[in-house]
């Protein structure tokens, strides 16, 4: 009697282990998929990053190229490009 009792005992625990090292398994598989998430989400940020720095940078050299152009109107110094 005791050995079927010490035979269940025995079964239920590999079950244990075995559902134990599935879910340490699928668990490891989604905690890399989600690192490889977030690196991927983390380089298009830097690179949106870049191309808004890019765009401010060029936003303010036209804006300093549009003040020495206003400023060479207003005093006449305006030549022609033609």
């Amino acid at each position: 009697m005791v050995d079927k009792k010490e035979e269940g005992f025995r079964l239920e625990l590999e079950r244990a282990q075995n559902e134990i090292k599935s879910l340490k398994a699928n668990y490891e598989f989604q905690i890399s998929s989600l690192k490889e998430e977030v690196s991927f989400l983390k380089e298009k940020l830097d690179a949106q990053q870049d191309m808004l720095n890019m765009a401010v940078d060029y936003a303010n050299k036209l804006g300093k190229s549009l003040k020495n152009l206003k400023k060479r109107v207003d005093s006449s110094n305006f030549q022609s490009i033609h």
